[in-house]
């Protein structure tokens, strides 16, 4: 004991005492920082004021420090950097701090001058100059993709305005192979054309094909046979029929809110809409990483190095650009398409960390940006993002792990915690991308999160296709709300397929989706609730609500030892449930489950054999008859063997609110003893 106090008593002498110090963007990074009036300017200068205190203190151990910042815009020259240097300890953190949480915003971009009238092909304009600091690249190709006027990411100009689609009408110029061989051209539909000569060479197009979107330039075109030919394939097959868009010509700049930006003169253009003022302040992106918190997962001699105990507190990073690299090969296919295989899961985090521990995200805001919002990397482990908000994203919100599994397990991306966070309004430029995506991740945590407004998937969790290595293993998704994904606000209809609410990959065992509200969930092809993939593996999901989807509840392609239980599955469009393939294994035992909907037909798929299903209660809006496998009554499906103990029975089902269901007076339910879920409090809880 006498032992211990004087340790504890040596440690507290010789620590070092609480550093705090000032910035605001009046502030002069020649000044002492240690006041308010004395206030630096840049992260970048207090970051090495905070290393030059450390250095010049005795304690064998860094106090606490705070960085505390006014409210203000803090333009970015380069992008902030953290390395392990800079760490803090359990009991004295490091922590970047808003003053008055949400007052603070750190940006990658570069603020345009006033907005003057001008005209542009005829039409009345408003015209800003390109700062210096913007570059382009030297092949005429974009240097960015959003502007941003007064907080609101207007359109880059496009065909068919309002968010609209026009449909491919043929593939005359198909490349041998299977369907992830992609062409090179495509012939439009004659009532484009106009669009297509005026858009002219040079112009993008954004295709769409099952799950995934393509970039394409415009390298020629074909009036005579309507054929657009471009510089690089698509990134799988095209089909008559599937939908794209173009954009990024001068012709195309015809509604208010769009904008073009002519690289010659370093002009960008916009019609403004009501409101709009020529003083609003307006961005356009420069930097492609707005923060990087970088350890060193080797270290010297072997041993990691990581950045650890650091605490960003209320602050906003906006305005990060991305584009795919001159050199860009893609992650699939041997040619060399602008695009992804699946989930956009090559494109980076504005915000980035690698090799970090125990650092924290609080009430922090990300938006405004061209690719991912956040990526925990390699080695990132015990890490807490809470109560932030992801926001008007190029790609998806948050990237936890990688695609491919890190030998040492120390040395992969492990126990994150999410929790209490909105990330809305995603996939603007790569509509593939998912709300949240876990790769090669273990035991990482998911909680009361709403995730909504995507163009495809809400959750995606694995990355090996198949019954090989995984190591996305004992990640617990609970309490989130997964909303609105597919169908964009306004009617225009689903750009992808091959989706869901949450979909999964691989063997991951002790993987568990429970206490989750899925709902709202459209597809142009197919789209799911709860989707296993291929090789999905010993995981549980219970206790969830999936309500409105095109194409059913819940879906298993293939795998093995999963259990679905206690779920309440309603109003799948085409059809509740669906099982794709039959393997010479038990894929999942699927029990006490309620099924209610309106489709005629009930289970899609193969339903043959290699499953259990026991105590399910059935029902069919307006007591109509549901339809089994095999073109089956209920009575025959049972007869043959399957369903064993389970009901065709009027629930009576009581939905205001969705998340709180009850059984009515007349409910057939009670001999099952079904528990309905209630998930009051799903989402993010008030803080």
């Amino acid at each position: 004991m006498l032992l211990t106090l004087l340790g504890l008593a040596f440690s507290l002498r010789f620590a070092d005492p609480p550093v705090t110090l000032y910035l605001s963007p009046t502030g002069s990074d020649s000044a002492a920082g240690d006041t308010p009036d004395r206030a630096l300017a840049s992260l970048a200068a207090a970051r090495d004021r905070l290393r030059s205190i450390r250095a010049s203190q005795h304690g064998v151990r860094p106090g606490p420090a705070r960085i505390e910042l006014a409210p203000g815009h803090y333009t970015l020259s380069e992008t902030f950097t953290l390395g392990p240097e800079d760490s803090g300890r359990p009991d004295a953190p490091v922590t970047y701090a808003a003053r008055v949480p949400g007052t603070v915003v750190i940006s990658g971009g570069s603020r345009l001058p006033v907005w003057k009238p001008a005209l542009l092909n005829g039409r009345s304009v408003w015209a800003a100059a390109l700062p210096d600091a913007v570059r382009l690249p030297t092949d005429g190709a974009p240097a960015f993709r959003s502007l941003w006027i007064a907080n609101q990411r207007r359109t880059w100009a496009r065909y068919p305005n309002a968010g609209g689609f026009a449909r491919v009408e043929a593939i005359p110029e198909r490349p041998p192979g299977d369907w992830t061989a992609g062409p090179s051209s495509f012939r439009f539909a004659p009532a484009d054309a106009p669009a297509w000569q005026a858009a002219g060479i040079g112009c993008e197009v954004t295709t769409f094909a099952r799950w995934i979107d393509s970039h394409l330039r415009v390298a020629a075109l074909e009036p005579e046979t309507r054929l657009a030919r471009f510089v690089t394939p698509n990134v799988i097959s095209l089909d008559p029929g599937d939908l794209y868009f173009l954009e990024g010509s001068a012709a195309l700049l015809d509604e208010p809110g769009e904008w073009w930006c002519d690289p010659v003169a370093r002009l960008v253009y916009t019609i403004p809409i009501p409101g709009d003022a020529p003083e609003s302040e307006s961005f356009v992106p420069r930097l492609d990483e707005l923060l990087r918190v970088q350890g060193d997962p080797a270290g010297p001699d072997g041993q990691a190095a990581p950045v650890e105990h650091i605490t960003f507190q209320g602050l906003a990073f906006a305005h990060a650009r991305w584009w795919f690299a001159p050199d860009w090969r893609g992650d699939w296919p041997a040619h060399k398409p602008v695009g992804f295989s699946q989930a956009a899961a090559g494109a980076p985090g504005a915000v980035v960390c690698e090799g970090a521990r125990h650092v924290t995200f609080d009430r922090c805001t990300i938006r405004s940006v061209e690719a991912y919002g956040l990526a925990l990397g390699r080695a990132c482990s015990d890490c807490r993002v809470s109560a932030c908000t992801m926001t008007d994203l190029g790609a998806g919100g948050l990237k936890i792990g990688e695609p491919s599994i890190r030998p040492d397990a120390d040395d992969r991306a492990a126990r994150n915690r999410i929790e209490d966070c909105s990330i809305t309004d995603g996939g603007r430029i790569h509509h593939q991308a998912v709300g949240v995506w876990i790769g090669q991740s273990p035991a990482n945590t998911l909680a009361h999160n709403l995730i909504s407004e995507f163009d495809y998937t809400g959750i995606s969790v694995g990355w090996t296709w198949g019954y090989g290595p995984s190591a996305a293993g004992g990640n617990v998704i609970e309490w989130n709300e997964v909303r609105s994904l597919g169908a964009r606000p306004g009617g225009a209809e689903p750009p992808l397929g091959d989706m869901a609410g949450i979909y999964t990959l691989g063997v991951q065992s002790g993987t568990v989706i429970r206490n989750n509200y899925f709902h709202d969930i459209a597809g142009r092809s197919i789209a799911w609730g709860i989707y296993f993939d291929e090789g999905s593996t010993g995981i549980l999901a219970e206790c969830n609500i999936v309500l409105r989807t095109t194409h059913g509840s819940f879906h298993q392609h293939y795998g093995r030892d999963n259990i679905v239980r206690d779920n309440l599955f309603l109003n799948g469009r085409d059809a509740q449930l669906w099982r794709t393939r039959r393997e010479d294994h038990g894929s999942f035992i699927l029990e006490r489950n309620l099924i209610l909907g309106n489709s005629d037909q009930w289970l899609a798929g193969d339903w043959s054999s290699g499953f259990s299903m026991s105590r399910n209660l059935h029902w069919r809006d307006g007591g109509k008859t549901p339809v089994f496998p095999g073109n089956r009554s209920f009575d025959a499906w049972q007869a043959a063997g399957f369903d064993a103990g389970s009901l065709l029975a009027d629930p009576d089902l009581q939905l205001d609110p969705p998340t709180r269901p009850a059984f009515g007076p007349r409910s057939g339910a009670a001999s099952l003893g079904l528990t309905l879920p209630d998930l009051t409090g799903v989402g993010p809880r008030t803080r």
